[in-house]
């Protein structure tokens, strides 16, 4: 806590002697106000950016924040194995969504009407096959479903029968 102020400290001077220095070496004129305006904006932003956080106009760090609050609070009041199998609940639910779009975006390279991928992938950690991919369905607008499988089934080591296309 006491290194964020101190960082925060150091960035307001900072901000504030550059802009002291830009303003004193700028020559009179016109131009000079509108620097002067700029800079001032720049701390003033700077002052403003920690409370903005702390009310929610930065939600990606909000949420960011409260997921991070969760997974403590988890931490300290859930049994270690009840955390654990969360905690690889959440690993395999993200793995499945990557492993998806990564197919998807490979079908998509060569067939262009791919809409949608549905994996089902092995889940059990103490199997040897952990996160191999059982079966895929894919979902096009493309009218030959037989190369698409047979492609799907070949690209990713399946037998045929374990790779659908819905149209």
């Amino acid at each position: 806590m006491m290194a964020a102020l101190s960082a925060y400290i150091k960035t307001i001077t900072a901000l504030t002697i550059f802009s002291a220095l830009a303003c004193m070496l700028m020559p009179d004129g016109s131009f000079r106000k509108y620097v002067e305006l700029v800079l001032g904006v720049l701390v003033l932003t700077a002052v403003l950016n920690p409370f903005l956080r702390i009310f929610g106009t930065d939600k990606g760090y909000m949420e960011l924040g409260l997921l991070q609050n969760q997974a403590r609070m988890e931490k300290y009041f859930l049994s270690s194995e009840e955390y654990e199998e969360i905690e690889q609940q959440r690993v395999t639910a993200a793995y499945g969504q990557v492993l998806e779009d990564r197919v998807k975006e490979d079908l998509a390279q060569k067939y262009l009407d791919i809409e949608w991928v549905n994996i089902t992938f092995c889940q059990d950690i103490d199997d040897e096959d952990y996160g191999m991919i059982d079966s895929i369905v894919i979902g096009c607008a493309d009218e030959d479903a037989g190369k698409i499988q047979t492609y799907a089934a070949k690209r990713y080591g399946l037998p045929e029968e374990a790779v659908s296309v819905e149209k």
